[in-house]
């Protein structure tokens, strides 16, 4: 059995952060420090960068929305670190109950987003 989490942290996670990277790249952050503040590697921003991981999940674009306005926000320095990270657990939320993580065409088609 595979927890709807496991899917979670598996691709949508990957596919958040990956559009937030490119976000703050655009904002002007460097790619170090985008791996510091993300807790991961130089190489795992560039593959972000590249669009080699991150790409499991379709983000809405409603989504990429709220992304980018959490990436202007970090650059501008008006989100703590307790900020940043409730925000990013809400984006995740709305991510899954857009079923972007199970693929159903609708919410009642959902064997997993929705019933979490």
């Amino acid at each position: 059995m595979i927890f709807p989490c496991q899917t979670v942290a598996r691709e949508a996670l990957p596919a958040i952060k990956a559009v937030l990277a490119r976000a703050l790249v655009k904002e002007g952050m460097s790619q170090v420090e985008i791996s510091k503040l993300l807790g991961t590697t130089e190489a795992t921003i560039s593959h972000y960068m590249k669009g080699e991981r991150g790409t499991a999940v379709v983000l809405g674009q409603h989504i990429v929305d709220d992304i980018n306005q959490v990436a202007h926000r970090i650059n501008e320095g008006s989100l703590t670190e307790n900020q940043t990270s409730q925000i990013l657990c809400e984006i995740c939320q709305k991510v899954r109950n857009s079923c972007a993580v199970c693929g159903a065409e609708t919410t009642q088609d959902c064997n997993q987003c929705t019933h979490m």
